[in-house]
């Protein structure tokens, strides 16, 4: 009876579902290459261990409705901590490849030893997957296709390593690269897969089935496998996207920020911030050269306090105490002059702007200063003249 073989049937529609699992897994997998590559620390772990949870998963999902999509004459029942262990496999050899990936240099040594670990994984979670099946019949393997399986496995891995790490910083406008990528991923997978299962035939067998832990899955337990499948490679994309946008936010914020910051050190006047205390929370270098101060020593110091005569203080805390309950006060948006204090005592003329900026329920003030000695004296000399 043993030599009997069963001929088993395909059900196409989940074959086609499966082959659309994988190259939707496929794209996920290059999307998530790029966020690794991008990240750093604890937030780069944090995405290899998610992404290659997801892609695992979908690299699964596809095996196993695959293998669904193959009936035989007799029930199919699967056991599940078998079924666990084949999912491992697949988690583990899809962390591999994007680890591999998310590496600055790929060179052929680390491209080829990457795509053994991932090939050998992938054929691991298949042969593992067919393992747990439990059915009145024997299962026999055809050694040469096992090896072509595993050689297509390997080869398929390869395609994918190379197509993620090349494609891992497209941006829109490329997008179709990495969808063309994506097909070519996912059918490669599958086309593994189906030369995996054509390595089996069956033949039915009387022997006793250990069915203690196997459970059947219905056309219910399908769906719900494909549609889990797809919401938790739907949001891992959404969440890559977010990030994305944050990333490119925050770039664009840093940028500005450098920019910001070397304008004000290669102002011709003397730039310096304050709190809503007065307390100085920047200054540039050519305060340092107007006032004397280092910009250590000054930070945190009270700003009026360095650079304004001790009989003109009292004002100008009237003034910011003026401010800050009206939103008036001297020299706010525009220019004039008044007499300022260096470090080493003696008083000098300067020219002085302040700008307020709101901040929450806080001010901080931005004071434009220019000092004015050499242009006085000329006025003076001219005028003298």
């Amino acid at each position: 009876m043993e030599s009997i073989a069963m001929v088993g049937s395909y059900d196409y529609r989940l074959v086609g579902l499966s082959i659309l699992i994988a190259i939707f897994a496929s794209y996920a997998a290059l999307d998530l290459a790029g966020r690794v590559t991008a990240a750093s620390g604890w937030t780069r772990l944090a995405w290899l261990s998610g992404g290659s949870s997801a892609m695992g998963l979908g690299i699964w999902s596809m095996h196993y409705i695959g293998m669904l999509a193959f009936s035989l004459p007799v029930a199919v029942s699967y056991d599940w901590p078998t079924v666990a262990v084949s999912l491992l496999a697949a988690i583990v050899a899809s962390g591999t490849a994007l680890y591999v990936v998310s590496r600055q240099k790929l060179g052929p040594l680390q491209a080829v030893l990457g795509s053994i670990f991932m090939g050998t994984g992938i054929a691991a979670m298949h042969y593992i997957g067919m393992e747990a099946m439990r059915a009145h019949a024997m299962c026999r393997f055809n050694p040469w296709i096992v090896a072509l399986s595993v050689g297509l496995a390997v080869v398929v891995s390869l395609v994918a390593i190379w197509l993620a790490f090349h494609f891992r910083g497209e941006h829109q406008g490329n997008g179709w690269r990495m969808m063309f990528s994506a097909v070519v991923m996912g059918v490669a997978i599958a086309l593994m897969h189906y030369t995996g299962m054509a390595a089996a035939s069956f033949a039915p067998s009387a022997a006793v089935l250990d069915i203690s832990h196997a459970v059947s899955i219905s056309a219910l337990g399908v769906a719900i496998i494909a549609i889990v499948t797809f919401m938790v490679l739907g949001l891992t994309l959404l969440t890559s996207l977010v990030d994305r946008r944050f990333s490119a936010q925050a770039l664009e914020l840093q940028s500005s920020e450098q920019h910001l910051r070397s304008i004000i050190a290669s102002a011709l006047d003397a730039i310096v911030s304050t709190d809503a205390q007065g307390g100085v929370t920047a200054w540039n270098p050519q305060a340092e050269a107007t006032f004397g101060w280092s910009r250590q020593e000054a930070i945190g110091k009270r700003m009026f306090e360095m650079t304004i005569p001790p009989r003109h203080r009292e004002a100008f805390e009237r003034g910011l105490g003026r401010f800050l309950k009206t939103g008036e006060g001297p020299g706010l948006n525009k220019r004039i002059e008044i007499t300022a204090l260096h470090r080493d005592g003696h008083e000098f003329p300067v020219e002085l702007a302040i700008s307020a900026v709101a901040l929450g329920p806080s001010w901080s003030f931005n004071a434009f200063i220019r000092d004015i000695t050499e242009r006085q004296r000329a006025e003076a000399e001219l005028k003298e003249a």
